[in-house]
Formats: C-alpha cells, structure tokens, sequence
C-alpha cells in the first residue's frame, strides 16, 4: 500500500510520541509499504528512515495555516503520489474531496462526554472539525474499545463502515533504563496537563496520606501556567509545600527518570481515552492507582490498584495499597503490559487500512460492473 499520512497536528507531547511509535512499529511488520508522512515545516519527528517526509511551510496562525494546507496541498499531494489511502492522525483533517479512500485515528470523545473542561474556542474547533472528520472517513481507528464504543453509541449510523480498535504501544519505556532500587522515601508521580487528570484530587488525599502518618514525596508534573497557580495555592492551604512539587512539563530525559524511579503513580482520571501512562508505569514494574474511568479498566486489566470512590479519602486509601504491593503482584502487571507493543498497534491499524482499500475497490468494482 501507498499510504499519505497526515501528521500536520504533530506538534510534539503524545501525538508526536504515538506517530514516532506507530512507524516505528510499522517497520517491524517487515511489509512493503510506501509510506508517506506530511508534517508542518517546524516540527521535530524522529521517524524509520524508509519513511518519506513531506515537509510543508505553514504560516503564523497556525490553525487557519492547517486548514489552508489540509485542504489544498493535502489532495493536491495526494493526487500526485498515487495514493492508496489517507490516514489523518486525528479527525479533523482534510475535508476537500480525495483522489483516494481516508481513514482517522480516534483518541476519545471527551469534549461530548466532558464539554466543561475545554474553553469555548477549542471545544467549538472540536465539535466542528471532528464532526466533519467522522462523516468523510471510510475507517475510524479507535484507540480502545472505550473509544469505539462511544463513537458508535453517538453515531450509531458509523456501523457500516471500518470502525476498528488499535489499542497504543508501550514498549518504548524499554528505553528508558532500568527500575532503581527504591528506597522509603521515593516520590509518586501524578499529571496535571487536562483537567480530566483530576490533580486537585490528588493533592487532598495526600494531605489525608499525610495526616494518617504516610508522608512521601509527589510531583505532580504536565501543570500549564494558570492550573499551577491553583495548585500550588491549594498546597499552601493544606501545608504540603515540603511534600508535594508542582511541576510543568519536565523535559524528556527528566521526565523518564522520574517516572521509572517512581514509587507509585497516581492516575485518577474522570475520562480517557486510553491512559497510556498506565501501561507504560506498569512496563518498568512502577504500581499505578486508577479511577474506575472505562478507558483505564479496560487497558489495566485488572492489575491496577482502583480507587473505590470518588473523594480524597478512597484515592489515599488505595495509594497505601498500591504501595504495599507484592513483588509477584508487579511482575503480573508488567506481563500484562508487556503484550501492548507498537508492532501490534501497527498491525492493527494496517489491518484496517487493507480492510478499507478492499471495500473500497469492491465498491468501484460494482460501480463499473
């Protein structure tokens, strides 16, 4: 297969991460595909050399700058190259005609299901450029069945096209060195980047952790500027400024180190699509505490510990759990985890890319027939 992928939301964060991976994988598969990656200009990918890179100039508002690109150059490129399929690495793509079927990566529907925790404008972007994504494309690339699941609930009229499940990769934490010897002291880890990520929440049950006489460190990391400022006051109010650090983005190298000599993560999200942080702790042997989110229980597996409630009290209390873990425990975990490699997820998105060429040249067959 020929296969133009639009990759010109690549900005770098876990978009960057799951393209780099996904292709990484896919040359393991050993197939004979022509594959080729249009990115923005500026953007900074680390891709399998037989990979094409198509790199294009945008301008300085960057989502108008998309648009413009998506919709002429993308079909334009298209056309030229002889593609056999579109896949566009999140909904909102191109959404002139294509000389070639399309298919979309989905992530999760959290701006239908959690409206509240996006602004206006980029719930508004979302609605649009999702909507018109999902009716144009021929196939849609879950990221868990979670994601399927309320897809096809919210627009059942999808069921008679490609709707397929690639659950993400996590075998690029192997990388990352080994687990450290842990002593009593060592800090959790928690995220703060969205706010499904439910930060707020994990900084009151540690100060119940605290006040039960189980005081250890927590960095919260991924804060932007403004949810920092609230969390960081809300550690003040509760006295934890020598318990609990409230990070933004650590750099890569940094970050990796923190996750892999963690203690426990704390990872108790009202919504995801996946949770990736989860099976990539579970990989280097890290225990994670979960909420009963469906995306999360669905790739836990049930080797997570689950917060039995909603509150500070039941997120401390399954904290002490998951520290207490035994040894046995961690190693069924990381070989749960260990079945979630990216040559899978690329055989799976393959799979459904194949599976769309083949209905849509069956249906070409019938027209001419």
């Amino acid at each position: 297969m020929r296969i133009i992928i639009d990759g010109l939301p690549v900005r770098g964060g876990s978009l960057a991460l799951v393209v780099e991976q996904l292709l990484s994988g896919w040359q393991q598969l050993g197939e004979d595909d022509d594959i080729h990656l249009v990115v923005d200009a500026e953007a900074e990918l680390e891709v399998p050399s037989a990979v094409t890179v198509h790199r294009l100039q945008s301008g300085r508002h960057e989502v108008l700058s998309r648009l413009r690109l998506q919709t002429f150059r993308l079909p334009q490129l298209c056309r030229r190259l002889g593609g056999d399929i579109f896949l566009g690495v999140l909904p909102s793509t191109a959404v002139s005609p294509l000389p070639c079927p399309r298919a979309v990566l989905v992530y999760d529907l959290r701006h239908e299901v959690r409206p509240d925790q996006f602004s206006l404008t980029a719930l508004q972007l979302r609605r649009l450029g999702y909507g018109v994504g999902f009716r144009q494309a021929d196939g849609l690339i879950c990221i868990s069945e979670r994601t399927r699941n309320d897809l096809l609930r919210s627009r059942p009229w999808l069921g008679d096209r490609v709707v397929r499940v690639a659950l993400l990769g996590a075998d690029h934490v192997l990388t990352w060195g080994p687990r450290p010897n842990l002593l009593p002291d060592d800090h959790a880890v928690a995220f703060g980047h969205y706010a499904n990520k439910n930060v707020q929440l994990v900084v009151e049950a540690w100060s119940v952790l605290k006040n039960r006489g189980m005081d250890f460190p927590l960095v919260i990391v991924g804060l932007g500027d403004d949810n920092r400022r609230s969390v960081l006051e809300r550690i003040r109010n509760l006295g934890l400024e020598n318990s609990v650090t409230a990070s933004p983005w650590l750099p890569p190298q940094a970050f990796r180190r923190s996750l892999v000599s963690a203690r426990v993560v704390v990872f108790p999200s009202d919504f995801e699509g996946f949770g990736l942080p989860v099976i990539e702790s579970m990989l280097v042997g890290v225990p994670v505490v979960i909420s009963r989110d469906p995306a999360l229980l669905e790739v836990a597996g049930g080797f997570a510990t689950i917060a039995e409630g909603a509150g500070p009290d039941a997120l401390a209390t399954a904290v002490s759990k998951a520290v207490s873990l035994s040894p046995e425990a961690l190693d069924a975990a990381k070989c749960h985890a260990a079945s979630f490699t990216w040559k899978r997820s690329a055989q799976a998105v393959r799979n459904a890319l194949h599976e769309v060429t083949e209905r849509s040249n069956d249906a070409l067959g019938k027209h001419y027939d």
